[in-house]
């Protein structure tokens, strides 16, 4: 329990402190005002979202002597980073022609039954009538549900008798009624938007958050005041955080008797706002620094504000050589970059004649190994001559083949790449595989590098270069042993028929080759090639099952060792081996009819995840891109491909029988 409550714990902070950090990062007209600390401006709120119109709104402290004064626009002065603004223009919101929106929300809960109701219904009809004729307000009561009693109208006698029929009962959704009241500003022309919140206890069954309110307030440019009933269990933090991060203020009311002032206080600080407007001098700097000068009846004030440059160019200051890695600098030096073309153009070379080699490689093999016995070739050459010339002169591909079998010979690459080849029936040797793919993976990962310059990128290529050829060799021998296990019942047979007419067990294995198609004829030519070359009959076979890497044909192979040993009718033996594997087949084939829906099952759950996240890459990028940009996204990756590939492995688990 402890490491799960620590867990949950480190992932709320974390969520937390990314969802700060997403809040700073993508709101980049956020505004930050610097205060002094015994200045009585206060400022409210500031918008740049009309840059370079600047629009802010500042208040004063209780008391605050130049805060009773009539300010004009001559009584203000801005400087904006040591230079003056000149067009600017200094309003009272009282005296704007513009209707302020206010909604205001009571705490119908049963907590404020009798007294408390009433009081606040009577607070806010006279904060109504406190506010000017063009003034629009709403009404919202929040208990066990929200209640909008009134929607926005100017109409008193309307807003008095909704205020009338609020009661009380039911718990506190605080929260959900501030939500809510936000809410009304939708498709509402008004600018100027307050919220004014009245409760007297703690929210109860809210499904929303106080975070949530602020954002939602923040996004919709809300400014909300709260007035606060305390008792001995009540503690408005909440709504103090609600209001500081708005622009609003929180007031406490020790008893329902001071809400009428309250009410009037929160008018008088709405409508005794100035609201000041100017044009910015578009200073081409990062963040822009306003001085706010006030002087008047020989009182002044200053605040200082600072907000960021939405329309910043950053002069250049390093160049993209050296903000790259260090090694890219060479490559604007002419003859650099002239040996690197004539190396790629060298390995491609390299590259297209490897491939003419493998792909046009000589057939006669076999005339070559009798040619050791005394064959001359038609020029009257031997060929320990032919060989002691080509010796003398190599290719470049035979080079680095030999060179790269020398190395990978001696940990044993070679021998296992050789085996694998010859099983997908490639023909190739294991060193000119090597070699062909080195040569490979360096010409496309350095073409990758330099025309992408990414090197992540270029790794990923790299990896499937590396990958993708064994995957391709896994899948060729998997075709072919299968192919091979299917042939198999029909040779045995033919074999054993053979044999019953009187054919030698070499003479049945000619029969074979030339009767059947490959890769079972292949694999017996070449039986045939080794025993006609002085290999035993028994080693013959057996190197031929490790080449093949069939269990099926590994028992026939036995089976014949056996035979050899103790005696027996090899022709009975082959038809009983043939009419067990021809079982075997048919209980795999039923197996396979039964767990089809399973694999079915499994190919969709494997590949749904990431054919959606491909879509969802392809759709809305920048939808899926918050997995792979934050750290958040990154763990949530790394456990579901954990995940995914757990239940990969317990499904291929489940649907492939064993038999």
């Amino acid at each position: 329990m402890v490491k799960k409550s620590f867990f949950k714990f480190c992932t709320i902070i974390i969520i937390a402190v990314l969802s700060v950090f997403l809040f700073f990062a993508i709101n980049p007209l956020f505004l930050k005002a610097e205060t002094s600390s015994d200045s009585d401006i206060i400022l409210k709120k500031l918008y740049s979202d009309e840059f370079p119109k600047i629009v802010f709104y500042i208040d004063f402290k209780e008391g605050s002597q130049i805060g009773s004064l009539d300010l004009k626009n001559e009584d203000l002065k801005i400087v904006e980073n040591g230079e003056e603004v000149k067009n600017l223009l200094v309003e009272k919101v009282d005296t704007i022609t513009e209707p302020i929106g206010v909604v205001l929300v009571i705490d119908t809960s049963g907590s404020m039954k009798g007294e408390p109701i009433e009081a606040a219904k009577t607070a806010t009809a006279l904060f109504i009538d406190e506010m000017r004729k063009i003034d629009k307000f709403a009404v919202v009561g929040f208990s066990d549900d929200i209640k909008v009693y009134s929607s926005f109208t100017k109409d008193r006698q309307q807003l008095k008798n909704s205020i009338a029929q609020v009661e009380a009962k039911g718990e506190t959704s605080l929260f959900d009624g501030i939500d809510i009241s936000i809410d009304q500003f939708k498709n509402l022309d008004i600018k100027y938007k307050y919220v004014v919140v009245l409760s007297d206890g703690m929210d109860t069954v809210s499904k929303l958050k106080y975070t949530d309110n602020i954002s939602k307030a923040q996004k919709e440019n809300i400014t909300v005041f709260s007035i606060a009933i305390l008792s001995y269990d009540y503690n408005p933090n909440d709504l103090d955080k609600i209001s500081r991060s708005t622009g609003g203020e929180l007031l406490i009311a020790a008893s329902t008797g001071e809400l009428k002032n309250l009410y009037s206080e929160i008018s008088r600080k709405i409508r005794n706002q100035y609201k000041i407007s100017y044009t910015s001098l578009w200073p081409n700097i990062e963040t822009i620094k306003s001085d706010i000068f006030i002087e008047k009846s020989g009182v002044s004030d200053s605040i200082t504000l600072s907000y960021k440059n939405p329309y910043f160019a950053p002069q250049p200051t390093k160049t993209i050589s050296e903000e790259s890695a260090s090694y890219l600098k060479y490559l604007s030096i002419g003859w650099v970059r002239l040996i690197i073309y004539i190396a790629i153009f060298i390995c491609i070379l390299m590259f297209l004649y490897a491939l003419i080699l493998i792909i046009f490689r000589p057939k006669p093999v076999l005339k070559k190994k009798t040619e050791i016995y005394g064959s001359k070739t038609p020029a009257g050459i031997s060929i320990e001559e032919e060989m002691s010339q080509k010796k003398g002169r190599p290719g470049i591909f035979n080079r680095l083949s030999g060179l790269t079998s020398k190395v990978a010979s001696k940990r044993g690459f070679v021998e296992l790449f050789d085996l694998k080849l010859e099983r997908a029936g490639l023909k190739i040797r294991g060193g000119e595989f090597m070699t062909l793919q080195i040569i490979s993976v360096l010409i496309i990962g350095i073409l990758v590098q330099f025309f992408v310059k990414n090197a992540l990128l270029t790794a990923a290529v790299v990896l499937l270069l590396i990958i993708v050829p064994f995957l391709f060799i896994n899948i060729l021998i998997s075709r072919r042993t299968q192919k091979f296990d299917e042939q198999l019942p029909d040779t045995l047979q033919l074999i054993s028929g053979a044999l019953k007419a009187g054919y030698s067990f070499n003479q049945s294995i000619n029969m074979v080759v030339e009767e059947t198609k490959p890769p079972i004829s292949d694999e017996f030519a070449r039986v045939l090639n080794e025993v006609r070359m002085g290999l035993p009959e028994n080693e013959a076979l057996e190197n031929s099952s490790k080449r093949i890497g069939s269990s099926h044909f590994t028992w026939v192979v036995m089976a014949i060792n056996v035979q050899r040993e103790v005696g027996g009718n090899l022709s009975e033996i082959m038809e009983i081996i043939a009419d067990t594997i021809r079982e075997r087949a048919r209980v795999m084939n039923q197996i396979k009819a039964l767990t089809s829906e399973g694999r079915l099952s499994a190919i969709i759950l494997i590949a749904l995840p990431i054919i959606l996240g491909i879509m969802l890459f392809a759709i809305n990028r920048a939808y899926i891109s918050l997995l792979f940009t934050n750290r958040i996204g990154l763990v949530m990756v790394f456990f579901a491909a954990f995940l995914m590939i757990t239940g990969i492995i317990w499904i291929l688990k489940i649907v492939n029988v064993k038999y």
